[in-house]
């Protein structure tokens, strides 16, 4: 009993403080603990790596566990190789061996310390960027204070590829708090992509009383904007005006504003949740907002597809978001 007492004692559930968009020269003077990135067939999985010196003790991969031939792959894992990465195979749609070396890492800090990421999640699937948040605000962890950046780098427009069909068809899978309880009707909010992901068949299965759907635009490039309308044109004819929102995907802070802002609103009479298929940095502000609010939840849906391998180039600076944990209250005051 004792020894259960003093273990608890040491350990803290943290408090997410502030996310917010900071200049990418922030990285260029900043120590990190640990440098996370991803290896998988685009050619801007090392861009991130190689276009800046990152001051860090500790520098982690996760690989994809399948397509090892495909594209880039080859050249990114020897890239992380010679950089001196330390390896993680992990599948796309699991977390096992991530959330594992995350255990490792705060199980050896002493109690109180502090601790700095960079994890580019540019190449990441939703389900790892997902679990390394939802790892840090669900557990008490020995840590004080840990800073989180999110560096995302845009790619050079492609069009989109035709998935590859799968017989299997899932209910939505969750990505942060899914399929809470709660006697409310939901309110379901699309993060729409410019890939045939949605359909009206899907959406008929799901279970809601009101939706809205929001678009990037502007986007990267405006030929991204024009293919998301195209294709997800049957469901935007769906919905009123007022239900279809515009974000611009380099502006965190007025997305984060447009997302909270009618989020709040629902959550008055509906059980709120999010289903991203858009954008990595619109996903990364709806798992952002359910963190904050543990009554939203954040879905994932397997739509009977595989993902397509694209050859993505990087383009522009990367976008960076700052995240700051504390157990300290009177950060709060």
């Amino acid at each position: 009993m004792n020894n259960h007492r003093k273990h608890f004692t040491s350990c803290y559930r943290m408090e997410l403080v502030f996310a917010h968009q900071v200049g990418f020269d922030q990285l260029r003077n900043k120590q990190f603990n640990y440098f996370i990135a991803a290896s998988g067939y685009e050619n801007r999985c090392a861009y991130l790596m190689n276009n800046i010196e990152v001051d860090t003790c500790h520098k982690i991969v996760i690989a994809f566990d399948d397509k090892k031939d495909v594209l880039y792959r080859k050249k990114n894992d020897e890239q992380f190789n010679v950089k001196g990465f330390t390896f993680i195979e992990e599948s796309a749609d699991k977390t096992d061996n991530l959330i594992g070396f995350l255990d490792d890492i705060c199980k050896s800090l002493h109690k109180g310390k502090k601790i700095s990421i960079l994890i580019d999640y540019s190449c990441m699937s939703k389900t790892w960027y997902a679990g390394i948040l939802n790892y840090f605000i669900s557990n008490e962890l020995r840590i004080d204070h840990l800073e989180l950046y999110f560096s995302y780098t845009s790619a050079v427009f492609s069009e989109p590829l035709k998935p590859e069909t799968k017989a299997l068809l899932e209910k939505p899978r969750g990505l942060m708090k899914a399929n809470a309880s709660s006697k409310k009707p939901r309110a379901l909010i699309l993060g729409l992509g410019y890939e045939k992901y949605l359909t009206l068949k899907l959406l008929k299965s799901l279970d809601y009383k009101a939706i809205f759907a929001f678009y990037t635009d502007p986007a990267f490039d405006s030929r991204y904007a024009d293919r998301v309308m195209k294709n997800n044109k049957k469901i935007l004819a769906l919905l009123p005006d007022d239900h279809i929102y515009k974000y611009p995907v380099v502006d965190l802070k007025k997305t984060d504003a447009l997302l909270t802002a009618l989020t709040l609103k629902l959550r008055l009479n509906y059980q709120v949740a999010i289903l991203p298929v858009g954008p990595k940095p619109f996903t990364l502000s709806s798992l952002l907002l359910a963190a904050r609010y543990p009554d939203i939840e954040v879905w994932s849906i397997y739509t009977g597809y595989s993902t397509a391998a694209y050859n993505r180039y990087p383009t522009g600076e990367p976008m960076l978001c700052k995240l700051l944990f504390s157990n300290n209250d009177d950060m709060f005051l």
